[in-house]
């Protein structure tokens, strides 16, 4: 989460020596008692403690309050117990589906609460560093998206836990090709191509392990108009599951830096979903997750490609990766223009 600034709106008591203030303070007459960017010590928490002050906004330049910020916690806990999964695949060992079940169950309860912080998360990231924790964030973006169509929160714990085990199978692809610093030759994809099936040959022997998990496991990868694959699936043949990881899948793969290319600025990831929507994939599900989980936080902070810094002021519905965004107290409509956008998020606020 290196290089964005998180501003969090905390109460008096969980506010810690070190902190910044992210705004200023001021009393109940209006008077203002701390300016911004002030750096919090113990006495001073006391005393706005002491006068009155139920919240503070700040930021915590060392990200040491993110060891404790609880989707961050959530997230680490998922990837160790995927992890434990690869280890005891990888000796030939069955796993026991309930651990996975249980901080499913937690993603869920917390997506539920508050999706924001989760999607922010999987924004900011620049690298993944395992295939359990891109399964993780794929995770947590297909939630975020079977909350927003509606679904009921069973449907969210079996999708979750579909979404957590969807690339199994790539823990048995050679890791030189995983981590090869240039574009897979058509040999090494056919190898990579395998994977689906390989997962779902894992987990059909594996107790606990549902149809939503087997359906996604083997059909993420499986495109609309029949040119994905393994079978090369068209339409309603793939589920609904499915396609919503399919979307996760490819969003939290471009917007990840590789060794052979850049990241993928988050506005044109959105554009290339966009682009595949109805062909492809899902349009209404595209539609869904542009607008819910790519698009940029109201109040949030960014940066255009021509230098200006802005706060995000109203998402477009239309283009969610073009909000319009205040500069200077002038509003700046990105959806009409073809050469202006959000080139980086600097920081947005957790409430």
């Amino acid at each position: 989460m290196k290089g964005v600034v998180i501003l969090f709106s905390l109460r008096v008591d969980q506010v810690r020596s070190g902190m910044i203030l992210a705004k200023p303070v001021f009393n109940l007459n209006g008077t203002k008692l701390l300016e911004k960017n002030y750096t919090l010590d113990e006495n001073m928490i006391a005393r706005l403690e002491n006068a009155g002050a139920k919240r503070l906004w700040v930021t915590d330049d060392s990200n040491s309050f993110l060891k404790d910020f609880v989707p961050q916690k959530i997230f680490h806990e998922t990837v160790k117990v995927l992890e434990d999964v690869k280890v005891r695949l990888t000796d030939g060992k069955s796993f026991d589906a309930y651990t996975v079940n249980e901080v499913t169950h937690e993603l869920v309860e917390q997506i539920i609460a508050n999706e924001m912080p989760f999607a922010e998360m999987v924004r900011m990231k620049l690298t993944e560093n395992s295939v359990s924790e891109h399964m993780v964030d794929v995770s947590m973006l297909s939630i975020m998206t079977g909350k927003a169509i509606g679904m009921d929160k069973l449907d969210m714990r079996f999708l979750g836990f579909a979404s957590l085990l969807h690339d199994v199978g790539k823990i048995f692809v050679p890791a030189e090709i995983l981590a090869k610093p240039a574009k897979l030759n058509e040999s090494e994809m056919r190898v990579v191509k395998k994977h689906p099936q390989i997962g779902f040959d894992i987990l059909r022997n594996i107790e606990g392990i549902n149809k939503h998990t087997l359906s996604v496991v083997l059909q993420h990868h499986e495109r609309l108009d029949g040119s994905g694959y393994p079978f090369g699936l068209q339409g309603k043949s793939i589920k609904l599951f499915s396609r919503i990881v399919a979307i996760s899948d490819i969003y939290t793969a471009v917007i990840r830096e590789k060794s052979y290319r850049p990241r993928i600025p988050i506005y044109e990831a959105g554009e290339l979903l966009w682009s595949d929507a109805g062909a492809k994939l899902d349009r209404k599900l595209t539609s869904t997750f542009l607008r819910h989980v790519v698009a940029f936080p109201l109040r949030s902070t960014v940066k255009l490609n021509n230098g200006a810094v802005g706060k995000v002021v109203y998402q477009n519905s239309d283009f969610p990766t073009r909000p319009i965004v205040s500069v200077d107290g002038e509003m700046t409509d990105l959806s009409e223009s073809t050469t202006l956008f959000v080139s980086e998020l600097l920081a947005y606020e957790y409430d």
